[in-house]
């Protein structure tokens, strides 16, 4: 399944507008005069039971309200203007989820907002992934950062060097994890108390690990990429 895209718009200094979804695609930021992101009018119809914590959700939301009304004695019409960003994911289902099911929600186009916006690069040993970085409201952009090196070092799986993990916005490191390599024991099939035997191989494993580090191929499995 091919994740949900937001796509923004830039207006440049010279005064033209580039949109884009992707973070290969985000203009440099010393061209950008303004960020816009995407909004939309959300209408919810709910029980008054439940409006206190829809409420609180939109507001978590960046949720502009709009509208409150009855419709009928304990039914109301709720409508907040949201970033689209906010709403692509989990925003229908958690509405289900607060109001048992029983809240309806639609959704249409109501503009663009301002914005800060920053990419996040991830680099793994130095070499950047295209992949794997994302568009990011510059307030939250550490933690993002620190979730996303956090969550890699769990998902990408241990291999023979050590993979360090960082999150960079324009070369600034924002935060950093580490995948320890697989160890293995070169000394176990030696005998009795060569202690000098047994110093030269984890010295020759330590070098070979550090040439692999540098030179080695990071395999990424897709589910990586996706769940990110």
């Amino acid at each position: 399944m091919t994740p949900p895209t937001v796509t923004y718009r830039a207006l440049m200094k010279e005064g033209t507008y580039v949109e884009f979804s992707d973070p290969s695609t985000m203009p440099d930021s010393y061209r950008v005069q303004a960020w816009e992101e995407p909004v939309v009018s959300t209408t919810i119809v709910l029980s008054g039971e439940y409006m206190p914590d829809i409420i609180s959700y939109c507001m978590e939301c960046r949720g502009e309200q709009k509208e409150l009304a009855t419709i009928s004695e304990g039914r109301y019409i709720l409508k907040y203007d949201i970033p689209l960003a906010e709403t692509v994911t989990k925003f229908y289902s958690n509405i289900k989820r607060l109001s048992s099911g029983y809240a309806s929600c639609d959704f249409e186009s109501a503009g663009y907002w301002e914005t800060e916006l920053s990419k996040v690069d991830v680099l793994l040993n130095g070499v950047k992934e295209e992949g794997l970085a994302r568009i990011v409201r510059t307030p939250i952009v550490r933690e993002v950062a620190l979730t996303t090196v956090q969550k890699l070092s769990k998902e990408i799986p241990r291999q023979l060097f050590r993979i360090s993990i960082q999150c960079a916005v324009g070369g600034k490191v924002q935060a950093r994890a580490d995948v320890k390599p697989v160890r293995k024991d070169v000394t176990k099939d030696l005998y009795g108390g060569d202690k000098t035997r047994a110093q030269k191989l984890i010295k020759q494993q330590a070098e070979g690990k550090k040439k692999l580090r540098a030179t080695g191929k990071i395999k990424i499995p897709r589910d990586v990429f996706r769940n990110l």
